[in-house]
């Protein structure tokens, strides 16, 4: 018996080889079964290791496959090594608590003014920053170079534009927080918006009870612009079209009225619009008006033209929502409602099939802004228009005469 007993090597618990789940079968079993366990006899080099340092529980043996509890409790235990490696080096708390407060720095960064929208923190610096607010679907942003997208503007959340009821064509003047040295890195391609100071010269908590300019009651324009020849008869709020043919005559026209209207009419803002023009009438209006120009040349986009068409009488109504007297020149509407037309149905060639009614009502839209208003202020839209009759151009102009209160023929 004793000669029987030394055959067999004396193992600890903790050697005896880890217990393989028993593989599926086909045929379904009931419950009250036994479990039927499959081993295989391991090698002797496996059985018996060499070195006397036994392997941890769950740990497989070299050159073996776990499966089931094994590979989980294998696991279990390398993350419990590593964890208790993080816990005893000084170093791997440091980067913790470092984490920690990016985390929580990372949390108050989508937060804004009084409300926790973007917390400014005291070893924060903020760069002023100005433009024209625009909101898009799913996001918003301060145009700082015009009314087109450029590399300089702002991104606001969607969070301040509801708090604040912001608008689109809203002049707001804020700050961004300047960039530290560690976020270059992870930095992204626009600036956000850190505080909002004013909202059209005033405190942005006066934007969140303002009148909407669809909700004010208009009237029929009484006050005169104090044009004189073939536009004195204008009013404050009317809606004018100027019908001619394509050309520099016209643009001379426009520039011309802007002129007299600014030393006539002191008391109103002008606006000047330039959709798909030459580059160096562009140049000649930006530097011969006295007033706000929004201009794209013929070599941008059609989105592009229709934005600062749209943007231009956004910010219009804006002003005139604050009591102001606003003139918006416009050259030419032909143009903007072929580029409504690409932008609403792609690159079908003009005349070539029915024409989506939203393209004319995008443009009616804008030139339908002008009006006179109950409580004060107004908005002149004077827009010049192609003289064509027939196709496309001539179905714009039927239906903007409709709304026109003037008509003055070139």
């Amino acid at each position: 018996m004793d000669n029987e007993n030394t055959d067999v090597p004396v193992t600890d618990s903790t050697e005896a080889p880890a217990r393989k789940r028993a593989p599926r079968r086909a045929t379904k079993k009931s419950a009250d079964a036994p479990v039927e366990v499959v081993t295989q006899d391991a090698p002797a080099a496996e059985s018996a290791p060499e070195s006397g340092d036994a392997p941890a529980e769950g740990d497989a043996p070299a050159g073996r496959r776990t499966r089931g509890r094994g590979r989980g409790r294998a696991a279990t235990a390398a993350g419990d090594a590593d964890a208790s490696e993080n816990t005893d080096s000084p170093e791997s708390d440091d980067t913790q608590a470092d984490n920690g407060r990016s985390r929580q720095r990372n949390r108050k960064r989508g937060r804004g003014r009084d409300d926790d929208f973007d917390g400014v923190s005291d070893d924060d610096v903020l760069i002023p920053v100005a433009g024209i607010l625009d909101i898009l679907d799913n996001y918003a942003f301060v145009r700082t170079a015009g009314y087109l997208a450029s590399p300089a503007d702002i991104y606001v959340a969607l969070g301040q534009v509801k708090k604040y009821n912001l608008r689109k064509g809203d002049a707001i003047v804020g700050a961004i927080r300047q960039p530290r040295d560690n976020d270059f890195q992870n930095r992204q391609k626009y600036n956000a918006l850190a505080t909002i100071d004013f909202v059209n010269g005033a405190a942005p908590e006066e934007a969140v009870v303002r009148d909407d300019f669809n909700d004010l009651v208009a009237v029929h324009a009484t006050d005169g612009l104090g044009l004189k020849g073939r536009f004195g008869s204008i009013k404050k709020g009317d809606r004018v079209l100027v019908d001619g043919s394509a050309g520099t005559a016209r643009t001379t026209v426009i520039r011309d009225l802007a002129t007299e209207i600014s030393a006539s009419a002191t008391d109103a803002h002008l606006m000047v619009v330039v959709s798909e023009g030459l580059p160096e009438d562009v140049t000649a209006l930006s530097r011969g008006v006295r007033g706000e120009v929004s201009a794209s040349s013929y070599d941008r986009h059609a989105d592009e033209h229709v934005t600062v068409a749209d943007l231009a009488i956004a910010r219009a109504k804006r002003l005139v929502e604050k009591g102001h007297h606003v003139v918006v020149l416009i050259d030419s509407m032909t143009r903007v409602a072929k580029n409504q037309l690409a932008v609403i149905q792609g690159s079908r060639p003009l005349g070539d099939g029915a024409v989506d009614a939203a393209v004319f009502s995008a443009t009616k839209r804008l030139f339908g802004a002008g009006r006179a208003l109950e409580t004060g202020g107004s908005l002149t839209v004077i827009a010049t228009i192609d003289n064509q009759t027939d196709g496309f151009p001539g179905a714009v102009r039927d239906e903007l005469l409709d709304i026109a209160t003037a008509v003055v023929t070139l």
